[in-house]
């Protein structure tokens, strides 16, 4: 049974490729035990996103609602930002914090004490919980001591950092401000502040790049002992200087045979050194999982505040602007949509079997009236003969070949189910 993949591309942070053989159940990590779906109605928990939109300079592949060169804009945005928030208070009067990620952009370019209103703020709108995860997202070639400590008593207690790559040539091929060396300097910096709870970013299928290059950037980042890792295939998005450069011949991006060894190379090296794979791209020691992204993988509620976020509460999705301007201006919650049954069902669907838990089978039961296997028996039938997912402890589960072409199972499972 060949299933391909039915759209390459999806946002590095959202799909990457993955491998296209089948490792030892035991070596896949299924998440803390609070992992587990929340079907129902809206409840007292609920994540915040905060997106702080500035950077140094934009990357050759960055898509992402993100602006260089605007530090005259920082008190106006941070002032529409604590704005925003300020007028959910009494919409969310009865949930509490569970998770908080200030993602970006760059947010350690900004002045640190605007990352430290902002929570601080945050606190005062909505009650956090004692052990509430907050990350902060940063550039190794940003950070210093005196923001760090900052950051800290803040109340940040995780640090996703974009590190990339560890050879310096592809950092500069993509346009990235930092060094190798910078990467690893940040992570002790970081660990003198207090920080353990440490992700790195890590790309591959760049352009150039070879397999030596990517084993050595695997081995460097396991030498900095860090709790978790995020390995993202590139994904050449139009509109871009990358894409530009592909165009005309400038760059040559690894083709799929070479980019699914990269994955598997990632895979193995990642668990040997004890890094279980929870999620397509992500892979964590245990209980260093990031809960935030559960959060999103398993339908929780999320508020996301500044231009660009994205939001799901109380059944409804909904957005605000990319547009710096438009956002400065005022505009707020657009692209609204009510989820129906059938919209829940397809998110669910498609959430759960990136993880490596897998779809909660008594859950979708429990949540939509009916056994998920109803109706889908022989495409189960077909995926399981194929390989590609596994039914077991009452979970549907991808196996690694299911993940490498996860659009196109879920494609199949839900077209059965009609």
């Amino acid at each position: 049974m060949g299933l391909q993949p039915l759209n390459k591309n999806k946002s590095r942070r959202d799909l990457s490729r993955n491998s296209s053989f089948l490792i030892p159940h035991s070596s896949l990590s299924f998440g803390p035990p609070h992992s587990s779906l929340s079907f129902g109605p809206p409840h007292s928990s609920i994540s915040l996103y905060f997106h702080i939109p500035f950077c140094a300079s934009k990357c050759a592949y960055c898509d992402f609602a993100s602006y260089p060169g605007r530090e005259g804009a920082w008190g106006r945005y941070f002032e529409a930002l604590w704005d925003e928030m300020a007028g959910w208070k009494e919409r969310l009067a009865d949930y509490e914090i569970v998770t908080a990620f200030i993602g970006g952009g760059t947010p350690t370019l900004v002045d640190a004490g605007y990352i430290a209103e902002t929570l601080r703020r945050a606190r005062e709108m909505l009650p956090f919980r004692e052990d509430t995860e907050i990350t902060l997202e940063g550039n190794p070639g940003t950070l210093t001591p005196e923001k760090l400590a900052i950051y800290r008593k803040a109340g940040v207690n995780r640090l996703s950092l974009g590190a990339q790559s560890f050879d310096d040539g592809l950092l500069k091929s993509l346009g990235r401000i930092h060094t190798a060396a910078q990467i690893g300097e940040a992570v002790a910096m970081a660990r003198k502040a207090g920080f353990e709870n440490i992700n790195l970013d890590l790309m591959y299928a760049l352009p150039g790049q070879t397999m030596d290059q990517w084993q050595r950037t695997l081995d460097a980042a396991v030498a900095l002992n860090v709790p978790h890792f995020s390995a993202y295939s590139l994904i050449v998005e139009e509109g871009t200087p990358m894409a530009a450069r592909v165009a005309n011949g400038e760059a040559v991006i690894p083709d799929d045979e070479a980019v699914n060894a990269m994955q598997r190379e990632a895979v193995s090296r990642l668990a040997a050194a004890g890094y279980g794979r929870y999620e397509i791209s992500n892979y964590a020691r245990p209980g260093f999982e990031c809960r935030h992204n559960l959060v999103y993988w398993h339908r929780g509620e999320y508020l996301g505040l500044g231009c660009a976020a994205h939001s799901l509460v109380q059944g409804v999705r909904f957005s605000n602007p990319a547009s710096l301007e438009d956002y400065l201006a005022g505009a707020r919650e657009i692209d609204r949509q009510a989820l129906t049954p059938v919209d829940e069902m397809e998110e669910t669907l498609m959430l759960a079997t990136r993880t490596a838990r897998g779809l909660d089978l008594a859950a979708w039961r429990r949540r939509f009236g009916a056994p998920f296997e109803a109706g889908r028996q022989p495409a189960i039938a077909r995926l399981q003969e194929g390989g590609f997912i596994e039914i077991r402890d009452g979970f549907l589960r991808l196996t690694l070949r299911g993940l490498e072409v996860q659009d196109a199972v879920v494609l199949e499972l839900l077209e059965a189910g009609e």
